[in-house]
């Protein structure tokens, strides 16, 4: 989910909400609050919390509740990971250090997932975003760490396939992969990650949702099709523009996106026409 600011630049609560409700209707197995899309990096503690509470207050199972709580600090992961649990996140995404991106290695890495899913009262999804980071983890790592009685699954979004198929060779059975690239959305699937958290299920959650099922029904060829049709969205709108391209379709589709919170700027008209041809192309014969 995106985090909607309001005028003054603060959380958009009632916007947030609605954005909620729409996406309860779609389908949709869970959401992330507080991930990269939600502009995790530019969220007090105390802000990550309120949107934990309020989406827990509105969110129903089978539907899981996700919140983002990696920090630097193994400490502060680990309070802001138990804080997140008490008041509702069914599992944590728990992002790579990366401020001091050179002590990174294999062991200091292992060590501070581990210490999170020790104390940490709820599942813990490793978040392996190395374009953002700088960190890049290797898969034997990640093999490792998934024998954690508390380490459930992995968001993998280098959108590396090789990479992909390498760490599901290493982690043990029941260990989920959820891929955080729609371009290799159905090679992953078929290479057996159980899912994805796309920026473009902001927007467009029903075309997302329908490439999953239409794969899970074996259904290939309308999958296929259905991804060629997702794929502009992410090369003409998250590619180029990012957070605030994706908040931009937001609200050209209907939903709450706003403005992104600074440093980030706001799209220029021409970016904002660019994007609304982008999604007048994709929208033929589709509903969102």
């Amino acid at each position: 989910m995106v985090t909607p600011f309001n005028r003054k630049g603060d959380v958009d609560e009632g916007c947030f909400q609605e954005n909620l409700r729409r996406y309860a209707e779609v389908g949709l197995s869970g959401v992330v609050v507080a991930g990269s899309t939600g502009e995790a990096p530019y969220l007090t503690a105390r802000e990550r919390l309120r949107l934990v509470e309020v989406a827990r207050q509105m969110l129903r199972p089978p539907q899981l509740l996700i919140a983002g709580t990696g920090l630097e600090s193994t400490r502060e992961t680990l309070l802001l990971s138990r804080e997140a649990a008490a008041r509702g996140a069914d599992a944590l995404l728990v992002i790579t250090p990366a401020y001091f991106k050179a002590r990174m290695d294999s062991a200091t890495l292992s060590a501070h997932f581990r210490a999170v899913a020790d104390g940490a009262r709820r599942p813990v999804i490793l978040y392996h975003i190395p374009q953002f980071t700088g960190i890049r983890m290797d898969a034997a790592t990640i093999g490792r760490l998934s024998h954690h009685p508390n380490i459930v699954g992995l968001k993998e979004s280098s959108g590396d396939i090789v990479f992909v198929r390498s760490v599901l060779r290493r982690v043990r059975s029941g260990f989920r992969v959820l891929v955080g690239s729609a371009v290799i959305l159905l090679e992953a699937l078929r290479a057996g990650a159980v899912g994805a958290v796309l920026g473009q299920a902001t927007f467009a959650p029903d075309l997302c949702v329908g490439i999953y099922e239409a794969f899970c029904q074996g259904r290939l060829s309308t999958a296929r099709e259905l991804l060629r049709r997702l794929l502009p969205l992410v090369s003409k709108i998250a590619l180029p523009y990012g957070v605030s391209g994706i908040k931009a379709a937001l609200d050209l589709c209907g939903y709450a996106g706003g403005v992104p919170r600074a440093p980030l700027a706001p799209l220029s008209r021409a970016a904002r026409r660019a994007v609304a041809a982008a999604l007048r192309e994709v929208r033929a014969g589709l509903e969102f």
